[in-house]
């Protein structure tokens, strides 16, 4: 069959075959690309964050006043390497 689909469950490791209509096959794929969207818009933030600078480097940054300029000027070009 063209719509018959084989699910496993992931808390009995039960294998059942259900069919779905393809109006559920295009909800299910309208929705799967909406939490990609979602996914993919917030994924800045997390490769930011690995290339930010830690927090011993803008403590350091406060402390002495003329890094202070560097330090922002890596932020900057984090943030332009990872838009929102």
């Amino acid at each position: 069959m063209a719509n018959e689909v084989v699910e496993t469950s992931v808390i009995t490791g039960e294998t059942i075959t259900r069919d779905y209509t393809q109006q559920e096959k295009d909800n299910i794929a309208a929705a799967q690309a909406e939490a990609k969207k979602v996914f993919d818009a917030s994924d800045y933030k997390t490769k930011r964050k690995s290339e930010y600078p830690s927090i011993d480097e803008c403590v350091h940054a406060l402390l002495d006043t003329d890094h202070l300029e560097a330090l922002q000027a890596k932020r900057t070009a984090v943030k332009e390497k990872y838009p929102k």
